[in-house]
């Protein structure tokens, strides 16, 4: 392994933690680095805790942002085959969920650049088609999972816009209505998520929500067969999906009785109840 790289490793459990701005290039060309050991264990743990404990100068959180914004890596080759590629997309979604939050204590994200990484998280999600969890050789990718994190990063924080909610909506919507597959990497709760930011930073109203949960009902089940082993799956999905939703919302949530309510209509079209 390079020498930059072992130096970095040493740098994950230092009790004084402090970056070079050479760590710092280093870190950023290995976001989406295809073993887990530098990409999983060192870089993103290092980013995550240069944010979160406050341990990147200014200078230092600047050059991230805008060798995210100039570089785009949430998007690199996002609309090619199945590839390595996808932990760079990613990795990259949880480094901007990093500078969001960090932003989102305190303020020092330019209003440009903060608007775009919202808007790259609002795009993310209904873009990324690779929707691996556990890749063997290269350890997680989980798209949906890290764009789910970057979305409730985006959704909950203190500038949003109100008025992008529904197509926050729509991301969410996009994945349960296009997944041909059973969810098997604990999707459900995390997409859930941002949904609960949300309702909690006042950044989504309830007559929205539910008009939602029940225009996507309705999309769920349309042309719906037992035969269709993808519409099953996404059938199977939603219901899950929207018990986490019910089980994460607080007890006297309005929105529990619609949420019942399409639990309700699942268990009718299966013949659990009458």
């Amino acid at each position: 392994m390079h020498s930059s790289l072992l130096s970095l490793q040493r740098l994950v459990t230092a009790t004084d933690l402090h970056f070079t701005d050479d760590q710092v290039a280093t870190m950023l060309a290995h976001v989406g680095d295809p073993d887990p050991t530098i990409r999983d264990d060192t870089v993103y743990t290092l980013f995550a805790r240069g944010f979160t404990e406050n341990r990147l100068t200014a200078e230092q959180k600047r050059l991230v942002a805008h060798k995210l914004l100039h570089d785009r890596p949430l998007f690199t080759a996002i609309d090619q085959p199945q590839g390595s590629t996808v932990f760079l997309q990613t990795f990259t979604a949880l480094l901007t969920a990093l500078l969001l939050e960090s932003d989102a204590r305190e303020t020092w994200l330019p209003t440009a650049i903060r608007d775009q990484f919202i808007a790259d998280a609002l795009a993310y999600l209904p873009r990324e088609h690779d929707t691996r969890g556990w890749v063997t050789g290269n350890g997680w990718a989980d798209g949906i999972c890290h764009g789910s994190d970057l979305l409730g990063a985006a959704w909950s924080h203190p500038h949003f816009n109100q008025a992008q909610a529904p197509q926050a909506l729509a991301a969410i919507a996009t994945v349960l209505t296009h997944q041909p597959r059973p969810f098997v990497n604990d999707e459900e709760p995390r997409l859930a998520m941002p949904i609960v930011q949300a309702l909690t930073q006042h950044h989504l109203r309830a007559e929205v929500l539910t008009q939602w949960l029940q225009e996507t009902d309705t999309v769920v089940w349309r042309d719906f067969s037992f035969t269709d082993h993808a519409a099953i799956a996404r059938t199977h999905n939603w219901l899950a999906f929207c018990h986490h939703l019910f089980f994460l919302l607080p007890a006297d949530e309005p929105i529990h009785a619609v949420l019942q309510a399409i639990s309700h209509h699942y268990y009718h079209q299966n013949g659990y109840l009458n």
